[in-house]
């Protein structure tokens, strides 16, 4: 542990309109800052997009940052935050460094009031039933997908890392704490409020069961609905085992029973997520003594059910024209709503800025939430295994800021904040995205097709038509690599943009028979599906094909280095060499390599919006496999023969060396074999 005592540094001297941040990226100070355990909160501008973006900055104290354990954490912790995409869970754009005097990270836009303050207020306890479900609903969905994302506990979940925006509702800052300042016995002030939140088992050194969130989640809805925390930053193990909490008087006996299960000081006993935690405090409940519901009642316009809910037809009408009301009131509260300055927003009382924050946020949390609930809590029990704690990026010691803004210049850490001229879409994978022709005639829209049983098939990029050179451009491939050949893909057609997953394929193999894949112990659900041979993914598609009605297919060769590429000429999407983080290979630089493959998406996609092209695992491809690209079809389509004993795979995978995961490597393997290092990814022609 760090005991060492900080120097004293002098304090932060900044001001509005001030401009802050590394040569290549500038930031205007706007506002006066408010406090915050790390240092200052700050509004801002980024002016290094191609027009001023309204960002959050959140500035480290100087003490904080002699502390060389604290500074790697907080690396790792930024590197992770970046990959999440989720509208309840703050975007976080990098870190930066500013000359050698601070370090500080920016993420999107956040009004600055926090959950924290409103329960501090007593204004939580106030609000109506349904507001209340749909805030602790958007808490509960952050965490559940935090959660599936990082393959973590968090950890410190807690109010005063909620923030309630003005548009968009909740987002929570998805920073841990009590890792960050695991390694340092250095007092804030504001101090964190996780020890009030954190599960019993929390309080040592253990890895933590997944379930430590939910007891977090069950203590914060505690706050919420009965307007205190259930304990203080000052009560320790014994007391969160050992005091008798009251019951709110807003829930019933029922109610109770579900939040005291949260709370269980055994792990086991919790609910399985945070949303099924809140699902089962606002189930419907009979009153014993007069026959009607105690929750969800019919008072209330926003929870009106269809009374004709056993016709599936009238019911799913009902629905929609349901979902239609939420659309319209959803867009006529963005109307009628102010549109202040960030100066003037701080301006606004907390109750005022709660009061459009939730209803707002409560709003799209029926409009676009209630759709990703069923497929988000299945999809939640395949993350029941820890991941190991993300390596040490860097053991060497940290003397001063001058020398890690040189170390994390040189390794290109800075990650620009997207403007809307880029093209990568980021789309969170647990959203639904039903096929309209306006996504398909969009370059890079993301839609799925519906299956006959109701679900949905794979999430589709459409790639546009185009040029590109195939083969060996860097002289680091193979004869089989040669010779380079020009490709006019002529046109539109739409690539997966994940791996075929074990959830995906179990749900065909068990529809029509087939034997299910070995895991090797993995995991299934989001894990890339493997063990598979070039025939069971060509009986895969034509499935798929067949369920949608839609001409899904394997890709080709051509179609595969074109979207590996995405625009770029060199060896990986990224560059010529390997970069940490990037890509999941032998040597690449993850918690993975050369153990296993990573849940799909894991890692940033390529500038297509793709993930796992390199690396992760093997892909096969629709091409007869030959050792030369002489008489390859210039028009993109795959090289079909009469006679073919092997079939192309692409990609490399969790196993492979990194020259292996180049975006022109090419490899060959019989169609009825499979390995635990092979999957497949699929592709789709588009209308014209």
């Amino acid at each position: 542990m760090d005991n060492q005592q900080p120097q004293q540094q002098p304090a932060l001297t900044l001001s509005d309109g001030q401009t802050i941040g590394p040569s290549h990226h500038k930031f205007t100070l706007k506002g006066m800052p408010s406090e915050h355990p790390l240092g200052q909160f700050w509004q801002a501008e980024d002016i290094s997009t191609s027009s001023p973006t309204p960002v959050s900055l959140i500035i480290i104290s100087p003490e904080l940052t002699q502390h060389k354990e604290l500074l790697n954490a907080f690396k790792k912790q930024i590197i992770q935050a970046k990959n999440l995409h989720h509208k309840h869970i703050a975007a976080i754009y990098g870190y930066f460094v500013h000359r050698s005097d601070f370090l500080f990270f920016s993420c999107e836009a956040l009004d600055g009031l926090t959950l924290a303050a409103l329960i501090k207020e007593k204004k939580t306890s106030k609000l109506k039933e349904n507001r209340l479900r749909g805030l602790l609903l958007q808490i509960a969905t952050a965490t559940d997908i935090y959660i599936k994302k990082t393959q973590t506990t968090h950890g410190a979940l807690a109010p005063d890392l909620i923030y309630i925006n003005r548009e968009g509702g909740v987002k929570l800052l998805p920073i841990n704490p009590r890792l960050l300042l695991k390694e340092t016995t250095f007092k804030l002030n504001p101090a964190f409020q996780y020890p009030a939140y954190q599960a019993p088992e929390a309080f040592h050194d253990n890895p933590l069961p997944a379930t430590s969130d939910i007891y977090s989640m069950g203590c914060i809805a505690y706050a919420v609905l009965s307007g205190s925390a259930p304990f203080t930053l000052a009560d320790d193990e014994s007391l969160h085992v050992r005091k008798e909490l009251k019951q709110p008087a807003k829930l019933s006996k029922t109610q109770w029973t579900s939040l005291q299960q949260a709370l269980s000081t055994d792990a086991e006993l919790r609910q399985s997520s945070a949303t099924a935690l809140i699902h089962s405090l606002f189930a419907e409940e009979t009153n014993p003594e007069k026959g009607a519901p105690i929750l969800n009642s019919a008072t209330d316009s926003d929870n009106i059910q269809p009374n004709n809910a056993s016709d599936p037809i009238q019911s799913n009408k009902a629905e929609s024209n349901q979902n239609q009301s939420e659309k319209t009131l959803f867009k006529r509260l963005l109307q009628l709503l102010p549109q202040p300055s960030p100066l003037s927003m701080r301006i606004l009382s907390g109750s005022t800025l709660f009061a459009i924050g939730v209803a707002v946020g409560f709003v799209a949390s029926l409009y676009l939430g209630q759709q990703q609930q069923a497929l988000m809590t299945k999809q939640m029990a395949a993350w029941q295994e820890q991941a190991e704690i993300l390596k040490t990026i860097s053991d060497e010691h940290i003397k001063d800021i001058k020398r890690l803004e040189e170390q994390l210049s040189a390794q290109s850490e800075f990650a620009p904040i997207p403007s809307s001229t880029q093209t990568n879409p980021a789309p969170d994978a647990t959203s639904v995205y039903p096929r309209e022709e306006a996504q398909l005639q969009d370059n890079f829209g993301v839609f799925q097709d519906s299956l006959t049983s109701g679900e949905f098939g794979p999430q589709m990029i459409s790639l546009p038509a185009g040029q590109f050179q195939m083969g060996d451009l860097n002289n680091r491939g193979d004869d089989n690599e040669k010779p380079v050949q020009t490709i006019l893909l002529a046109r539109t057609f739409a690539l997966s943009r994940l791996e075929i997953t074990f959830e995906q394929y179990d749900h065909f193999a068990t529809l029509t028979g087939r034997k299910l894949p070995n895991d090797e112990g993995w995991g299934r659900g989001l894990q890339p599906v493997v063990n598979v041979s070039w025939q069971d993914a060509t009986a895969y598609v034509k499935w798929l094909a067949a369920e949608t009605g839609q001409g899904y297919r394997l890709p080709s060769e051509a179609e595969w280095e074109y979207a590996a590429r995405s625009g770029t000429a060199s060896a990986f999407w990224w560059g010529n060499e390997l970069t940490p983080g990037r890509a999941i290979c032998d040597e690449c630089g993850t918690l993975w390599d050369g153990k296993k493959p990573a849940p799909v998406g894991s890692l940033p996609a390529n500038p297509w919006g793709l993930h796992d092209l390199n690396g992760n695992v093997d892909e096969w491809v629709q091409d007869c496999y030959v050792d030369t690209y002489a008489g390859l079809p210039k028009d993109g389509s795959a090289r079909l023969l009469s006679s073919c004993p092997y079939r192309s795979m692409r990609g490399g995978s969790w196993f492979d060396i990194g020259r292996v995961i180049r975006s022109a490597s090419r490899y060959r393997h019989p169609p009825e074999t499979s390995r635990n290092t092979w999957g497949f990814r699929v592709a789709l022609d588009l209308p014209e």
